[in-house]
Parts: C-alpha cells; structure tokens; sequence
C-alpha cells in the first residue's frame, strides 16, 4: 500500500505501534478528513473518517456521517477483571458513528478513552459507563453503552495488531436514555436491549435527538 503525504518518516515521534494503527486505518477507511492530536500525555489521538454504512438491505442508513477513531488508548493493557475473569482483551481502541465533527465529540470520546486507566478498570462487551451529568451540552443522554461494530471490517479493524499478548480490539460508543441504562443494567437486560435494537429503527450514527426506545418506568428484560 502506497503512503499517503502524512504517513511518513516525517512522523518520528509516532511508535511503531501508532504508525501500524494509522496505516490499518487508512487501509480499511482511506484517508481521514480530520484528525485531533492529543497535547497531553499519555496521548490518544482521534482520527475522523467520511462513512456511508449500510442497512441489511443493501441500502445506505440514515444520512451518513463520519467514524472516530480513538489511536493511543491501546498503548497501554488495561488492568484485569477483578475476580480473575476474561476479558475479550485488554489493549482496545473505541469508535464512535457520528453524523458531524462537533468538537465534544472528540472531547468526550478521548476522555472515555483515558477513563479505564483513571479508574484502575477495563472496557468490554456490554460494559456501561454511569455519568451523573449529561457529557454533551446539546444532548440529555447521560450514560454509555460499548458494544463491538456491526461491520466486519471496523470489528476488526486492529486485531492484527498486539500489544503484548492481546490482540488489539474495537468498541463502539453508543449512549444511552435513562430508561435504556436501566433495562441495559438489569440482570437480563443487555440481551433484552440488543434484542430491542434489532426490531427498531435505531440510527446507526448517533442522533442526539432521538427519542428513547423505552419510557420511564418501562423495563421488560
């Protein structure tokens, strides 16, 4: 694969590991529209992509918009389930369908990225993310939802990729309405929320005003 202008020797203070996320990415999603390096360190930079994705039947969801990337997150091994549990793996990066490149988008989406290194944690399938004020001034949704991609080849986007022993995976950032985290958090209720997606019309790309799937009160896991 040729080199695109900003992937070169020009980037030295990129790891080899960066610069192999980078070309995994351009590879699989072409050249980004926008990139957010971070200023601090640890960095995780955020790379943005133009994406038309498709509905089962072959025609393309909702209107478009565009996928972050979050490149740095998988640097480092997030610690272990407590209990001696398995995680899928421990080195993972988080996408976010989004449907513009409003800055808190990025904001938030590294933010959650640094989280299970604050927290002493680790991000898997179906694990939640509790915030007591709503992260985005222009939306009233308060929690988090990881799920893995729909598309194959996003799911996959860095699994041949390791940081040490762990291949590295992918998460998708879903956010969720009150009523949505409180069937999602009951002791069936992932399956019986996934089960939900699938016979809704819920957009592939975030909409920050659409209405919740569920009303107060209403949770039947």
């Amino acid at each position: 694969m040729s080199k695109p202008p900003f992937i070169s020797s020009a980037l030295p203070s990129f790891s080899p590991l960066a610069k192999a996320r980078l070309h995994s990415m351009v590879g699989a999603l072409d050249t980004p529209e926008a990139v957010e390096r971070d200023t601090e360190e640890p960095r995780v930079d955020i790379y943005a992509f133009r994406r038309n994705l498709k509905a089962g039947n072959g025609e393309v969801s909702d209107t478009g918009g565009y996928l972050l990337v979050t490149s740095g997150m998988s640097d480092r091994l997030m610690s272990s389930p407590v209990g001696g549990g398995n995680a899928e793996t421990l080195a993972t990066e988080l996408l976010w369908y989004v449907r513009d490149l409003n800055p808190e988008y990025f904001a938030v989406l590294r933010w959650l990225s640094k989280l299970p290194f604050v927290d002493n944690t680790w991000f898997g399938f179906g694990h939640t993310v509790w915030m007591p004020e709503p992260p985005l001034s222009f939306c009233p949704f308060r929690h988090f939802l990881l799920l893995p991609s729909i598309v194959k080849a996003e799911q996959r986007l860095f699994a041949h990729l390791k940081q040490e022993e762990h291949a590295i995976g992918t998460l998708v950032v879903h956010m969720l309405a009150e009523p949505e985290y409180e069937l999602v958090k009951t002791r069936e209720g992932l399956r019986a929320f996934l089960d939900l997606l699938d016979g809704s019309r819920y957009p592939l790309f975030f909409n920050p005003e659409r209405k919740s799937l569920l009303k107060i009160g209403e949770i039947t896991p």
